[in-house]
């Protein structure tokens, strides 16, 4: 599976709000490894997948999320909210609000 190239700017730009300074794609498997400036490396990272990698950008980030009946919220300290329809999954909708949220507060 490749990453999309606006899934890749997002996970980018929230790995760097949480101290990553490099990020290692692995080509064909959606996720990447993030690595950190004391050596330590985080390997298989996607929060728009792992529901544990977005609740941990939502500690690092200490953001505020509400789950509504149709859609997401997500906000951080320093941006508005972000907001993303249930659709189908409303889990894969919070894991995108929370990403997104890190992402855009990082431009």
């Amino acid at each position: 599976m490749d990453i999309p190239d606006a899934d890749f700017v997002l996970w980018e730009r929230a790995a760097r709000a949480i101290g990553a300074v490099r990020v290692e794609v692995i080509d064909g498997e959606g996720y990447v490894n993030l690595h950190f400036s004391d050596g330590s490396v985080v390997h298989c990272w996607n929060p728009l997948i792992f529901g544990g990698d977005a609740l941990d950008l939502l500690v690092r980030r200490r953001l505020q999320v509400y789950v509504h009946e149709q859609a997401t919220l997500a906000m951080s300290a320093d941006l508005e909210w972000v907001g993303e329809q249930h659709g189908d999954d409303a889990g894969a909708a919070t894991r995108r609000a929370i990403t997104r949220t890190v992402g855009l507060a990082e431009t």
